[in-house]
């Protein structure tokens, strides 16, 4: 009897660690409310510090330092996981932001190549299809009840 009612306990404390490490709870509205708005914060900051750059070389680090950024509130985003009330936003967003990320360094990337300067020395803006994708998620959100706005256009001045 007694062997039993340990083998009962250890059967329970085991089924208690094993739903708690695999997680499978999906976050609060607002905890995903939250982690939304500072990613999206995080991000357009980084777009902000993109067009005050004093210098060619400024301008691609902080290109560099943006796609960091921009990956990192992806990650971040997908780590919280999202209600299921917020799909297919959630999910969009993450995607489009990772591309984002891709699309800066890409650009950054191709602008150090000799030749290739006036991707960036004959513009006052870029624009990404990645970025209409964001915001379109982002719109979703807020169409959803997420109070966020969409990220900002920024050009240089």
């Amino acid at each position: 009897m007694k062997a039993s009612r340990l083998l009962l306990v250890l059967l329970v404390a085991l089924g208690v660690l094993a739903s708690s490490a695999c997680g499978g709870s999906e976050p609060s509205v607002e905890e995903y409310g939250e982690a939304v708005v500072l990613n999206r914060n995080r991000a357009d900051f980084a777009f902000g510090r993109i067009v005050r750059a004093k210098s060619i070389e400024e301008l691609l680090n902080r290109m560099d330092e943006a796609s960091v950024v921009i990956s990192k509130a992806a990650g971040e985003l997908e780590d919280t996981g999202a209600p299921s009330d917020f799909q297919p936003e959630a999910d969009d967003l993450v995607t489009s932001l990772r591309q984002l990320s891709v699309d800066i360094q890409a650009t950054a990337d191709q602008a150090r190549i000799p030749g290739f300067e006036t991707l960036i020395t004959n513009t006052n803006a870029i624009s990404f299809d990645s970025w209409d994708q964001a915001n379109k998620a982002l719109a979703g959100l807020a169409g959803k009840g997420i109070e966020v706005s969409i990220l900002q256009r920024y050009s240089a001045q």
